[in-house]
């Protein structure tokens, strides 16, 4: 009985509409979050600012989910994804649109802090969609098609904000008030069109205590692990990516030449977010996790280093795999046996939570290093060195 009707809740066609909805919400997710780093240049120097404080203002937008991020979790598990999305998509369109009015480091700190209280509920929402909708293999291609979205929405920033946006509305200023409007549009468009609820599976009849689905999910060796395996994600795409287009300006390149380039791996990544999560079959992933750890450790390095066609090719393999890791890594945790649908909300919270941390930490350590070496080189290879130690945290890893 419980088969037939799993069967029938696949057969639905109403969760490709959902589906389509989430991929608009990280659309404008990843194009507000990505619309600081092609203006970090011009920023720093119409505010005055230096490295190491425009690297914490990068790495603010992810701050905020170190607190939040697994009660945020928590109350998606309890009262579902619509309503917290919704808030989500607002906060983060709002914290774009009063960008517009910062003055000085300060309230350019605070208003990109705001990304913070928003972003999670998208964040740790999203995957909760996936995991109540799909089932199986499908959760794997669902997890790379939404994951697009964001691809795109931050490939855009990155290739047209100096390129034709900044032509278009006149200033740095205009830019975050027009990346904002669009956010409150597609939050328009979600409020209007997710009426009927996501379809559930996996469905447990009773809900078991929040203390003890916290202490059942902390307790798991599995979850930490992922979560671990994630840190270095998180290091990598706001350490490196968010600092990408002004590492391309000190080897030379105006700022839309660098936004364009470093727009590329991003396009590239389509290629592993789609593809790469719906290969392993859940249970025989780590081999996967494994090598997209090994890859972009070695990319960004050479990225550092060189120029021309091998800057390209690294640029490309680096997109590959930085754009795989993060669905392959949240398919794993939704396929745990003791996580399945009803707890992906807290356990990606988790996952959430701890990478975070990583995600300010990352870009602030290279602004830092990069005020006191000169050079964005020392930096990066830190965190290649990382990436590539959370290959031993990989293989002990157990998916089951």
């Amino acid at each position: 009985m419980h088969m037939e009707k799993d069967m029938l809740i696949q057969r639905d066609p109403y969760r490709w509409v959902i589906l389509a909805l989430a991929w608009l919400v990280y659309f404008a997710f990843g194009l507000i979050l990505s619309s600081i780093p092609p203006l970090a240049t011009t920023i720093a120097n119409d505010l005055l600012l230096t490295f190491s404080q425009m690297g914490a203002i990068l790495g603010s937008v992810i701050l905020m989910y170190v607190p939040f991020a697994i009660p945020t979790g928590v109350i998606i598990d309890r009262i579902g994804h619509r309503k917290m999305i919704t808030a989500g998509l607002i906060l983060i369109s709002s914290s774009a649109i009063l960008r517009v009015f910062a003055a000085d480091f300060e309230t350019l700190f605070l208003t990109v802090l705001i990304f913070g209280l928003g972003g999670p509920t998208i964040s740790v929402g999203l995957p909760k969609v996936v995991a109540s909708a799909f089932q199986g293999r499908e959760r794997g291609l669902a997890s790379g098609i939404y994951m697009t979205g964001f691809i795109i929405g931050s490939t855009i920033a990155l290739a047209l904000t100096n390129a034709l946006i900044i032509p278009l509305v006149g200033t740095w200023r205009n830019t975050f008030l027009l990346y904002g409007l669009i956010g409150l549009l597609i939050a328009g468009a979600w409020i209007l069109l997710v009426k009927k609820p996501t379809p559930k599976v996996e469905t447990r009849s009773v809900m078991p205590p929040l203390r003890k689905i916290l202490r059942s999910l902390f307790g798991l060796q599995s979850v930490w692990m992922v979560a671990i395996i994630g840190t270095s994600g998180f290091l990598i795409y706001y350490g490196f990516g968010n600092w990408l287009p002004a590492l391309l300006e000190s080897k030379g390149l105006n700022a839309v030449e660098a936004g364009v380039l470093a727009s590329f791996p991003t396009w590239i990544g389509l290629i592993g977010s789609v593809f790469i999560p719906g290969i392993a079959k859940a249970g025989s992933r780590r081999p996967m996790i494994i090598l997209i750890l090994l890859f972009q450790g070695i990319s960004i390095i050479i990225v550092g280093v060189e120029s021309g066609l091998l800057l390209l090719t690294s640029l490309a393999i680096y997109g590959i795999f930085s754009g795989a890791m993060m669905p392959v890594l949240l398919v794993v945790l939704m396929d745990l046996p003791d996580v399945g649908a009803d707890y992906t909300g807290v356990a990606t919270g988790v996952y959430f939570s701890i990478g975070a941390l990583f995600g300010f930490i990352g870009p602030t350590i290279v602004g830092y290093f990069t005020d006191l070496t000169g050079s964005f080189l020392p930096p990066i290879i830190l965190l290649a060195l990382v990436m590539e130690a959370m290959i031993v945290v990989a293989y002990l890893l157990k998916e089951s």
